[in-house]
Formats: C-alpha cells, structure tokens, sequence
C-alpha cells in the first residue's frame, strides 16, 4: 500500500559527452542526437503518471525530463545533492589533457572504474552518501507516489551500487550509466530495491514514434 516507485535516469547526451570531458559541476549544452535520446525517454515514460520530478541543478538533467514535467503538469524540483561528481582541478577538462598530466588517473580508472586521485575531488563514497541521503529525504516525503529523478552517470551508479552493496570494480557493463539510462526502484520498509537498472534497450524499439 505504501510502496514508492521511483525511475532515476541519466541526463541525455551533451557536447562535453562528446568532446569526453569530466563533466562534473561545468555544464554543456544538448547535442542533435541529445535532443532526439529526449524524445525517445519522453516516448518510452509518457504514460507514465509522476506525482513529482527532481533534477540535479545541471541544466543538461533538467532539459532531459522537461518534457516530461510538461506532460504531467509538474515543476521540476532541483536539488544540490544530485549533482554529478564534482572532479576537482580537473572538472571540466579533456581526458586527453588530464593524461598528459596525470597519465595514472586514467590508467586507475581502466584497472578499477573508479576516478581518484584529483586534487579536491569528491570521492565515489562521498558521493553515494549525498546521493542517498537525498533520495532517501524524496523517497520519504513521497510514501507511495510515483517519482522521476534526474541525476549523471557516476553519481547515480555510486548510489545504486551503495544500495545494493557492490563494489565500483564489479559488473561494469551491468551498472554502467549510458545516457538516458532507465532505473527502476521501488521504496518500501525504509528500504530500496532496483526493479530494472541501466535500461538502453528501449532505444532501439521498432516501435518508438516521434513525439508531436
């Protein structure tokens, strides 16, 4: 009776996404192919009824579900601790550039999936704890609805692996955050449960019809 529903998506794709920057509190406008990911989670979620919908304070995941907000009739609620990690010196960077300074960083990432070793970044259990703190304080105050957060790909794959109990170094492929991923969770005794994780496969739906 009290069972909370939440689908927690990644933002679309963006131009940092392309250029292969570390994206974390800098922000970039949609790309083309961006723009059309929206219309195909627009589409995929549109029958779906939100009682609410949060985004991070990025404007790449409030663009990603505002035509979703606009279906239900709702106000996208922004919130801080939703935000993508924040990769200190380096935010916003190339990786081609970080390599030329700090080949070991992405050489760790490779070995571990994990990104450290950033003077002043965040650090992937800083952020599931923000991260779940937050959308455990949303889950609370929504006992039984239905709720759409948009959040980035590291952050919100530290929350769910928080959750779940498993390691950044286990099951990439399983947990890795492609843009517009799909996770479905469900909210019940003080506890989360995913329901479906990393859904891509929507995107190459026959069936999929562009939005008028």
């Amino acid at each position: 009776m009290n069972k909370t529903k939440l689908y927690i998506v990644r933002h679309t794709e963006t131009i940092g996404n392309i250029e292969k920057r570390l994206t974390g509190r800098e922000d970039y406008e949609l790309t083309d192919n961006g723009m059309n990911l929206v219309n195909k989670l627009t589409e995929k979620l549109r029958n779906i009824k939100f009682d609410s919908i949060y985004s991070s304070t990025s404007q790449r995941t409030v663009k990603t579900i505002l035509p979703l907000a606009k279906l239900n009739k709702l106000e996208v609620q922004e919130e801080e601790d939703l935000c993508e990690m924040y990769f200190g010196i380096y935010d916003d960077w190339k990786w081609e550039d970080v390599n030329k300074i700090q080949p070991k960083i992405k050489k760790n990432h490779i070995a571990t999936n994990e990104i450290y070793g950033i003077e002043n970044q965040e650090n992937t259990k800083e952020v599931a704890q923000r991260m779940y703190k937050c959308i455990l304080n949303i889950a609370k105050k929504n006992i039984g609805k239905t709720i759409l957060i948009c959040s980035h790909g590291v952050a919100i794959e530290a929350f769910l692996r928080k959750i779940v109990n498993v390691p950044f170094n286990y099951e990439r492929e399983k947990f890795c955050q492609h843009n517009v991923a799909i996770n479905e969770l469900e909210f019940e005794n003080n506890k989360f449960f995913i329901k479906q994780l990393a859904n891509v496969q929507y995107l190459n739906e026959e069936n999929f019809k562009e939005i008028r």
